[in-house]
């Protein structure tokens, strides 16, 4: 691995060759900490150092290993190794943490700490301990084991087509071919490979559901939504925030989603809209293929970014020498995308299941988003300091793709730049009623009793209805019961989706600085990230020069701008 630009830290408390590979070899370490004595605070800094120096090393290794069991899942060993880390080790881990924690809550010396330099770690600690129950332990471990089952279902899946046994990644671009016949047969084809896992995956969200449950009452909480908002740490907005988002949304970008999905009906010439019409050109030109392999991807995906920030391109150029990007699709790969830090080095790692299309750019544009912010705050302690709430994180990297959308004619031919850029337009409208979708329907299911598969079924319905553009499903019931099947997140990271919202408010906001103001705009993002977590949310956003708006008071006019720069574009209003 090339490291030269970026080396890991040096260790100043493990030993050099030290590794977390067992709990006894970590229970040695957890122990010196435990029985340290601390005389004063600078005796406390060092101890929080050394334990962040241990956090790091500890959350490494899991990655490492969570890592590789996404890149085959039907590596038998891989799974098990990274289950026996999640499953025995860390529960363990989290056990010695929560003693660690009451010991420095506990210390006299923390009153002579620096206040401000440790005031977001002291509120997580804290919110650590409210929160952690012995029983939930083994729980959360139990927890894993079904999100790994669900990563080896999806991984899995594969569909027989024209002559290839293709990925559902691979099927992806056939929902751009001109030829209506084909775009059908494709998804259809999909469609009845997921639903042949309906039952197992009904089954298996059953348990899940069952179980979170569990953790939320032990942990004192009426239900698990409002469990998990707390353990989010969503200090700066609250689930009654989030259902305002959701009307806010509904008013004011729902009405632009549905004329953008009017005009693509006329242009296509169809009395109604059916669910494989949506990705197509609705001007007619064929699909694009911008690149052939993970190299060119690399290399658009560079130019773009290098144009809005030199800095952040050389970024990503340094991790495809490093090693450090999984890009291409293939059989037995989990689905999705994500970018994760190795935090004993300190190094990202970019995942992806990527098509050869125009969104194999841009979710590489967004992955290299995460991991510039994660490269601008590595200099940071303690280790929770190097990663920023997910509300902010996103900014980094949706707003990344905003202003290398404004970058693609100087790279794509015209004709195909235009297309681009209209559509990526019209997929941040789309993307926020969808968003709202996922997280409604986690507020509806999460907060009943008891919501079998009938009921999921039923809420679901309603919110496609509430929050979808007009599309013709008849004949397709069955398939649109059960599409909440499809989105990872309610399986793998419940409540991890508003996230994408509010981000891409902030994005929005970014966007609209950066048009007036380049130089600037980016030059407030860097200072922004480079701060990671080591502030409340609301100052991470003003440090960006942007507000943090969890009600989507900021929207009327982020839309209004959003549909103009869409008009000029295409040469027409939109309806």
């Amino acid at each position: 691995m090339d490291d030269s630009r970026h080396p890991a830290p040096p260790r100043r408390f493990l030993p050099p060759e030290w590794g977390p590979t067992d709990w006894p070899a970590i229970a040695e370490i957890v122990a010196e900490l435990e029985r340290r004595v601390i005389a004063d605070p600078a005796g406390l800094e060092t101890w929080l150092l050394d334990r962040s120096e241990l956090d790091s090393a500890v959350a490494g290794r899991a990655s490492r290993l969570a890592v590789a069991a996404a890149r085959d899942t039907a590596d038998a060993a891989a799974e098990a190794a990274h289950l026996v880390y999640q499953t025995e080790i860390l529960p363990e881990y989290h056990r010695a943490s929560d003693r660690l924690d009451r010991k420095y809550l506990a210390c006299p010396a923390r009153s002579g700490l620096d206040r401000e330099r440790w005031r977001v770690h002291d509120r997580d600690t804290e919110l650590a301990v409210e929160l952690f129950r012995e029983e939930n332990v083994e729980l959360e471990a139990e927890e894993e084991k079904l999100i790994t089952e669900y990563g080896r279902i999806s991984g899995g899946m594969t569909v027989p087509f024209r002559g290839a046994e293709r990925t559902l990644a691979e099927m992806a671009p056939f929902a751009e071919e001109t030829d209506r016949g084909l775009r059908e047969e494709a998804w259809r084809a999909v469609a009845a490979r997921r639903l042949g896992e309906r039952e197992r995956l009904d089954d298996l969200f059953d348990r899940m559901l069952s179980l979170r449950r569990r953790i939320a009452v032990n942990a004192g909480f009426a239900d698990y939504r409002d469990y998990k908002h707390r353990a989010l740490g969503r200090f700066d907005y609250s689930p009654a925030d989030c259902l305002e988002l959701h009307r806010s949304v509904e008013r004011h970008v729902l009405p632009l989603v549905r004329r953008l999905s009017e005009r693509r009906r006329r242009l296509l010439g169809l009395e109604r809209l059916r669910p494989w019409d949506f990705a197509v050109d609705p001007e007619g030109r064929p699909p694009y293929r911008p690149f052939a392999d993970s190299a060119g991807q690399v290399r658009l995906a560079a130019e773009l970014i290098g144009r809005v920030d030199s800095g952040f391109a050389e970024e990503l150029r340094w991790m495809e020498r490093a090693g450090l990007l999984d890009l291409e699709t293939r059989p037995n790969k989990r689905q999705g995308g994500f970018m994760d830090t190795f935090e004993d080095c300190r190094h990202p790692f970019i995942f992806a299941n990527s098509p050869h299309t125009h969104a194999g750019i841009e979710t590489l544009v967004h992955e290299t988003g995460h991991a510039v912010h994660a490269l601008l705050a590595r200099h940071l302690e303690p280790v929770g300091y190097r990663s920023a709430p997910l509300e902010f994180c996103e900014v980094a990297s949706m707003g990344l793709e905003l202003l290398a959308l404004e970058q693609l004619p100087a790279v794509y031919p015209a004709v195909e730049a235009r297309r681009a850029a209209l559509d990526s337009f019209e997929d941040v409208a789309a993307s926020l009623a969808w968003t709202c979708t996922v997280d409604a329907f986690q507020h509806e299911v999460y907060t009943r009793p008891e919501c079998g598969a009938e009921e999921r079924a039923r809420i679901w319905l309603d919110l496609r209805r509430r929050f979808g553009a007009p599309c013709d499903w008849t004949g397709l019931e069955e398939e649109r019961r059960f599409g909440w099947q499809a989105q990872l997140h309610l399986f793998e990271v419940p409540f991890y989706y508003v996230e994408y919202a509010l981000a891409q408010i902030g994005a929005l906001q970014l966007w609209s600085a950066w048009r007036r103001d380049p130089e600037g705009a980016v030059a407030r993002l860097r200072r922004g990230l480079a701060l990671g977590g080591s502030r409340p949310l609301p100052d991470l956003y003003r440090a960006a020069g942007l507000r943090f708006d969890p009600r989507g008071e900021t929207l009327p006019a982020l839309v209004g701008e959003l549909e103009a720069a869409w008009t000029e574009l295409a040469g027409e209003p939109v309806g």
